[in-house]
């Protein structure tokens, strides 16, 4: 009867224990894991990260691998469909701190005969609970700390593109630039900088690569 007590006693304790860690958000970075892509039509790597909270772990590797498998899908349908394509997928972890782990992404498309391969750059931001952090949260919150509301503002934005890469946009004669609305990626950095990215070809030519442009 003692011991059926003692059993009974330790299995509350590893209860509770196991309620306390469901609760604990993420005070420091996590370790990073490199995986390896080798399918028939893609190849690269991407990252996951190791976690004591099991929740904060799962939620933040399914939405990485969500990508990398769908565009694996992607690229398996184009050659199936007739469309010859070989796929690379890259990645850079941009933050990795108490408070966020941010990465890109890269899914490089290079078409049978191309000269060069077509490059989507997602961004993907985690708060300290492993939820994806939108655009729109972290305007609004920033906004409520006191950050000037000017900053996350279209002229704004066209402002900071003039200022950090206006020598690499298109020739304005040819392609006035006009930005009517915020892009859909971007990260933010180990400092708390937001970063919004431009695709290739969006606003300047492929020879300018991803276009990062700073709110400041």
């Amino acid at each position: 009867m003692k011991l059926k007590r003692i059993f009974a006693n330790l299995a509350v304790m590893m209860l509770l224990l196991v309620g306390v860690a469901g609760a604990q958000e993420q005070t420091q970075g996590y370790a990073v894991q490199e995986n390896q892509i080798k399918t028939e039509f893609v190849e690269g790597k991407y990252p996951t990260v190791d976690a004591d909270n099991v929740l904060i772990k799962s939620r933040i590797n399914s939405q990485i691998e969500k990508i990398v498998n769908k565009y694996i899908d992607y690229t398996a349908k184009q050659n199936k469909d007739g469309y010859p394509v070989t796929g690379f997928v890259s990645y850079d972890i941009r933050a990795n701190n108490a408070n966020f782990f941010s990465l890109t992404i890269d899914c490089s498309s290079m078409p049978k005969g191309a000269a060069h391969p077509n490059t989507y750059t997602y961004g993907l931001t985690f708060d300290n609970e492993g939820n994806v952090i939108s655009f729109n949260q972290f305007i609004k919150e920033n906004q409520v700390s006191g950050k000037d509301k000017d900053l996350y503002t279209v002229s704004n934005l066209t402002k900071e593109v003039m200022a950090q890469v206006g020598d690499r946009l298109y020739n304005s004669d040819i392609i006035p630039l006009d930005i009517t609305a915020f892009p859909e990626e971007f990260y933010i950095d180990d400092d708390g900088n937001l970063h919004v990215l431009f695709q290739r070809y969006e606003i300047a030519p492929y020879a300018a690569g991803l276009i990062d442009v700073i709110l400041k």
